[in-house]
This record gives C-alpha cells, structure tokens and sequence, in this order.
C-alpha cells in the first residue's frame, strides 16, 4: 500500500498551471479552446493505460485449525482459531483503445486486464488439525498454503455519450466481453512422525458474455472531475475444477477427481476516484487515481469429498463464496 500511497500522492501534486503548458503544445488555433473548453468536439482516438495494485479476495479458504489447548475427549469440535489462504498485493495492467465519432457521440472501446496474484501461509504448532480429510494420522504439527491466481478479461463496448450540463458527462456503454480465470491452491500437512500429506485444488472458467454499464465525470473545477464507472457483465462458459490428493514422499494417491459443467456467472465492476483532464480539441489529457472492485457471483466453489471404504458412497461437500478483486487503479489517457 505504501507504493500505491505514493502514487496518490505525486499526482495531487501537479500544478494547476500545467494546464496551460499542456494548451502551449497545441496549434494557435486551439489555444483559446483549451482554456475554456469541457468536453471534446471533434472525432479523435484515445490510448489508454492502466496500472493496477490490487489483491484477491476470497471465502471459504480454511486450510487448519490451531487449537489453543491440548485435544482432549471434551474438545470434539472446533477449539481454536481457523487459518486461511491469503493473497498479497500485487501489479497488473489494463490497456485500452477507443475512437470517438463527434458529429454522433458515440465511442467503440476495447479493453484487456491483466492480474497475476499469489500468497502463502504457514501454521505450525503442537496442535494443528487440518480442515481438510487426511490419510495421514496426527496430531499434525504443521500446515502450510500456498496459491496463485491468473486472471484475464477483455471488453469490447460501444458507448453514447451525453452532455446533460455543462458540468456533467455520462457515458452508456453495451457490448461483448470476456474472460479466462484459473486458481491453483496447494495444501501440505505434516504429522509428528514427520509425514506429509499434499492437497492439491485447481479451478478455472473460460466464458463470454454480454455487459452494460454507466460512467459519469463529474466537473469541480481548474480541470479536475469526480469519476465513477458502474459495469455488469453476465457470462457462460466452462468450468473444471480438479483436486488431486496424495503423499509426496512415495507419490501415493488418496484422491484423483475432475469435476467440469458449464454455468453462468456475473461479474460487476466499481470504480470512483478523481480525475484530472483536459479535453483539448487537437490533443486530450487525462489522469485518474480510483479504487476499483470486481465481484464475481457464481464462480468460486470448493468441492469436498468425504471418504469411503469398499461400497460406502462418496458424499461431495460444495462450499462456495464470492470471488473479487480490489485496489488501486491509476489511468493515463491520450487523445489526438
């Protein structure tokens, strides 16, 4: 967070004045336009890129217990406090390209995002239960949680573009989109005969969709906006998820299942944050600093089967919990 403070930080910093060192730039014509002027009137096209410092959240990532006391006949549930898979904070990007058709107002964007996160967790102590099932016996002495996340989506919208007010701008937007996330989680037990047991959970979705959506700047003064974008995006496509569960040292396997269906899903997006813009007609500027979420419904499950000997029946045990992402988003957008 400290990367993403100092981000904030450097852009509330630039003068107003650059406004005017940015107008010098343009063609004498233009100048007057630019001291004046809100939005733009003339067709031009715009690069965009995005930095990105964002982590994952997720629930239903419990991996072991750590019990406060010595297990005893009393203690047959839960005693202690639960560990869980956490993510860090990482970089991405999203890059972006659009026209704008003047004598219309509309615009045609394309958009891809990019994310790679990954965290780890270890647990050790005396008394450690796994929440998972086992082979191996315990007690446990540790447990340790390893995971990575790939996350992929691109957007391609058109968007009407309205001027309600000289102080406000509002962009409906509607198209296709799509996207490729895949999870990989490994789970290691150890026992106190030194023993290791490893889990090992990997899921991912590939679909396409539609989404629909809003995003307002809203005009303060001495070029500086109030930006927020609303997007929902429903998509299906496949799903497969594959858990593997075995002992590394002799490459033993206890379990071997593959699970894969295809299914809806919804993702909607939140942006809000300030943005710094000049709206030139030979040449536009923009810089937004914002604090993004992407919330996605029905696409994490953790699928969990209970065990059996000779004809007993498997039981699958389905936890599932929303998927999203959050953080910092940083833009920088060109026009000419």
């Amino acid at each position: 967070m400290k990367k993403a403070l100092l981000a904030l930080s450097i852009i509330g910093s630039l003068p107003l004045s650059a406004r005017e060192l940015w107008c010098e730039q343009c063609e004498p014509e233009c100048e007057p336009c630019c001291q004046e002027q809100l939005f733009v009137e003339r067709s031009q096209i715009y690069v965009s890129a995005e930095f990105l410092y964002w982590t994952v959240e997720e629930g239903t990532m419990d991996y072991a217990l750590r019990e406060t006391i010595a297990p005893s006949n009393d203690a047959t549930f839960a005693t202690g406090k639960y560990k869980t898979a956490d993510y860090d904070w990482k970089p991405g990007y999203r890059v972006g390209l659009s026209y704008y058709n003047c004598p219309k107002y509309w615009e045609m964007t394309a958009e891809y995002t990019w994310l790679f996160d990954k965290g780890s967790n270890q647990v050790t102590s005396d008394f450690i239960r796994p929440t998972r099932l086992t082979n191996a016996l315990g007690p446990f002495s540790s447990a340790k949680s390893l995971i990575d996340l790939h996350y992929h989506v691109g957007d391609l919208y058109a968007t009407r573009v309205f001027d309600p007010n000289p102080h406000l701008r509002l962009r409906l937007l509607g198209g296709l989109t799509a996207g490729y996330i895949e999870q990989s989680w490994k789970i290691r037990y150890k026992n106190f005969l030194d023993i290791s047991e490893r889990i090992k959970e990997k899921w991912r979705f590939w679909g396409g969709g539609l989404r629909m959506g809003v995003r307002a700047d809203w005009f303060w003064g001495c070029q500086f906006y109030l930006t927020g974008k609303t997007t929902f995006a429903t998509l299906i496509g496949s799903y497969k998820n594959e858990e593997t569960q075995k002992r590394p040292s002799d490459n033993v396997f206890f379990g071997n299942a593959k699970y894969d269906d295809h299914r809806f899903a919804m993702h909607a997006q939140f942006l809000l944050g300030p943005s710094w813009q000049i709206p030139c007609d030979c040449w536009s500027f923009e810089l937004l600093a914002a604090y993004e979420f992407n919330v996605w419904f029905n696409l994490h499950e953790r699928i969990r089967s209970t065990s059996a000997i000779f004809d007993d029946s498997i039981e699958s045990l389905y936890a599932n919990s929303l998927f999203g992402t959050q953080g910092l988003t940083l833009r920088l957008n060109v026009g000419f």
